[in-house]
């Protein structure tokens, strides 16, 4: 036995608070991610602007639109 009580401290480890601290800026992170890929794909911003920040980024670059979808379009 080691002599110590067996009552359950509340105060957190130090570890602990710079884990949820880390895992809450991991989170703010991927939300802002999500964002920019939101725009990256969202057709309605300039093509060459999503396509060139894609790439900066290193994240998947989006695809032009068919030819069929622009004229489309434009005639609206």
């Amino acid at each position: 036995m080691t002599g110590r009580s067996e009552t359950t401290d509340t105060t957190p480890l130090p570890q602990s608070v710079d884990l949820r601290s880390i895992e809450n800026d991991l989170q703010t992170l991927r939300g802002r991610l999500r964002t920019v890929a939101e725009f990256i794909h969202d057709p309605a911003h300039d093509f060459a602007t999503r396509h060139a920040l894609a790439q900066r980024l290193g994240l998947p670059v989006p695809t032009p639109a068919p030819a069929a979808r622009k004229t489309k379009e434009a005639t609206r």
